[in-house]
């Protein structure tokens, strides 16, 4: 039995990895302090995944998409809202927490709270170009409160221009199409989500973008934003030398990883924040969860990031049993959870599972009564990830099939 009741957890994060962290410490019956420092949001977890489907399509609520309530049980918690953890003490087990509503007049303001172990699920961000930012009109889609604003301009049937075709660009959109809006889509490579699901799903994609009202501007980059009035029109301009307008534009332009904080603390933050395979950082008592987490996954044999739902959700349960297992003595597990994410598009969803980056062959099928496109990826022989449309069954056996040839995969990419 782990002795727990004298120790403190800080968990920095408040979406679905941060909230899971919690839940998984209370299932293991942990039964000391844990400081949720839950980031300047000041809202209770939501599930991101809907904001750029159902919440813009005017289908559920922000009540609807709430994360449940946790059950405590004998954990004492305390929820820290509208603060952030600011810095990770690179000499002691503790951190600096400071409110986002005011700039602390000095660095080493707030309050520092020591720990016995941190869990780092700060996630990421939107990015969003200096010179995109401040301009009236022009919006991220990352929280509920972006959504949200957005949402407000769309009674007034708004001229959209989505910039960016990643998933986030690509189902908003859909959305936008969906409620009525005119829509241009502007892809900076051939054609939308290509760099996620390759030529065949890409093409799929392009169709269905058509077929549905929406223009798309393929190759092209934006170099410009500006509007002559407060509330006015946005002009966008290209590397092409053409120019479009719009009354609202929606950036789809990535993410980066929100570890600023951790600067100088003596952890890896070259790209998110490097964990061994078992999710645990430089500092034996410090984890990573989430779209943060760099780590070598043991069944593709290379280091990744995942920025996906499905993800933060299993790695937050791995990080606190990777941490559980230490106190107890025993040597973690690696974190071998093959990746997941769905997309929901004009009715359509789109299922992609394993990581097909490198990948050096592919297959193409069409199954289902619509004869939609399935794509089977393969690196050196081995398959390494599957995507179709409308086709959950076919898509989760290859998840199967995928973590049945780990070990062979472990074998050959081990290094």
């Amino acid at each position: 039995m782990v002795a727990t009741t004298s120790q403190t957890v800080v968990v920095a994060g408040g979406s679905l990895a941060g909230h899971r962290v919690v839940a998984e410490l209370a299932r293991h019956g942990f039964a000391g302090d844990v400081v949720w420092v839950r980031g300047p949001e000041g809202t209770a977890p939501y599930s991101r995944p809907a904001l750029s489907k159902e919440l813009i399509q005017g289908k559920v609520t922000r009540d609807d998409i709430r994360l449940p309530g946790l059950d405590t049980h004998g954990l004492r918690l305390r929820v820290v809202d509208h603060a952030v953890c600011a810095r990770l003490d690179p000499d002691d087990d503790r951190v600096l927490v400071t409110p986002t509503h005011e700039a602390p007049a000095e660095p080493s303001d707030g309050e520092w709270i020591p720990f016995d172990a941190l869990f780092v699920c700060t996630g990421t961000r939107a990015r969003l170009p200096e010179a995109f930012a401040g301009l009236p009109n022009v919006h991220c889609l990352r929280t509920l409160a972006d959504a949200e604003r957005i949402k407000e301009r769309l009674p007034g049937r708004p001229r959209t221009v989505v910039v960016g075709a990643g998933l986030v660009g690509n189902e908003i959109a859909a959305s936008l199409r969906s409620c009525g809006l005119p829509v241009e889509l502007v892809v900076q490579g051939r054609l939308p989500m290509d760099t996620v699901f390759g030529e065949d799903l890409g093409r799929f994609c392009l169709d269905r973008h058509h077929a549905n009202g929406v223009t798309t501007r393929l190759l092209t980059t934006v170099t410009g934003l500006s509007a002559t009035e407060p509330d006015g029109p946005v002009v966008l301009t290209f590397d092409d030398g053409g120019q479009t307008c719009a009354d609202l534009v929606v950036l789809g332009l990535g993410a980066v990883t929100a570890c600023e904080w951790l600067h100088g603390s003596g952890l890896d933050v070259s790209d998110g924040l490097g964990c061994d395979e078992a999710l645990r950082t430089a500092r034996p008592n410090v984890f990573a969860a989430g779209d943060i987490a760099n780590w070598r996954h043991p069944v593709f044999g290379r280091r990744m990031r995942v920025e996906h739902w499905s993800n933060a959700s299993a790695q937050a349960r791995h990080a606190v049993e990777s941490w559980w297992a230490g106190l107890e003595g025993r040597e973690p597990a690696p974190f071998a959870e093959v990746p997941y994410f769905w997309s929901d598009q004009y009715g359509l969803k789109y299922q992609m599972v394993g990581h097909a980056r490198g990948h050096d062959e592919v297959s193409v099928e069409r199954i289902g009564a619509d004869g939609y496109p399935f794509v089977t990826y393969f690196r050196e022989g081995r398959v390494v990830a599957a995507a179709g449309v409308n086709a959950p069954r076919a898509v989760m056996r290859m998840k199967a099939r995928i973590q049945s040839e780990a070990t062979t995969i472990q074998g050959a990419y081990a290094g």
